[in-house]
């Protein structure tokens, strides 16, 4: 199974096209999209992958003027809804069941803002470690001096509290001392926001960053491709 994560940044927009012919031309079986939007904007989305063939998608819409994550895919899913209802915004953490993996799919919010959406993930992922379960999306956290030039995320500390739960970060497991950024600052100051972390039942072959879309304008965040196992 081949997933896709990305940041689609505001929902798409007029670069709705341009995003959907990079999503097909990755072709991945699951999509987890970050920022997306309620209303005409997220059936516009909901729409467009349909016509991909990502015809099962999660439910769990944002409310009005708020953003969160979309799981799309190929094949019939079970959606599990948000991670924690209690959350200020709990369409930020979603979760589905697809090919026998529990996939969450993660959005979080900036800052110290995103403390109890930490907090519910683990939360969450703890009880799961002896299943499949891969946790992937914008988490909007980097390590300090190895996914960022200096140390400026106060929540770092969470990149190392998910690996004792019995999870791992995919990406530095593949690649223990590459750096690649995934956005960048107004001030080009690079950072790798976008994780995946995978249970130690998950075989992850292949996890990669695709930057050319970030480079091109159809976003701001590069996106992220892992395949799991043999491909489906």
């Amino acid at each position: 199974m081949r997933l896709l994560a990305w940041n689609i940044r505001a929902g798409g927009g007029s670069r709705l096209d341009g995003i959907m012919a990079a999503i097909a031309g990755h072709d991945a079986d699951v999509l987890v999209l970050s920022e997306d939007h309620p209303g005409p904007a997220g059936a516009r989305l909901r729409a467009a992958l349909a016509g991909l063939g990502y015809s099962h998608a999660t439910r769990t819409e944002p409310a009005s003027g708020r953003k969160g994550v979309l799981i799309a895919a190929r094949r019939r899913l079970r959606d599990l809804g948000p991670i924690h209802a209690g959350l200020a915004e709990p369409w930020k953490l979603v979760a589905a069941e697809v090919g026998g993996v529990h996939v969450a799919g993660v959005y979080m919010p900036n800052l110290l803002a995103k403390t109890p959406y930490w907090e519910a993930l683990l939360a969450h992922l703890a009880p799961l470690g002896d299943h499949p379960v891969l946790a992937l999306g914008d988490f909007n956290t980097c390590r300090h001096y190895l996914d960022e030039t200096g140390a400026t995320d106060r929540c770092a500390h969470f990149m190392d509290r998910v690996e004792t739960i019995g999870f791992h970060d995919a990406w530095r497991r593949h690649h223990p001392e590459r750096i690649e950024h995934t956005w960048f600052s107004h001030r080009h100051n690079g950072f790798r926001l976008d994780h995946a972390f995978a249970s130690s039942p998950v075989r992850v072959r292949e996890i990669a960053y695709s930057q050319a879309e970030r480079t091109a304008g159809l976003s701001d965040h590069a996106l992220m491709l892992v395949g799991l196992g043999h491909r489906a």
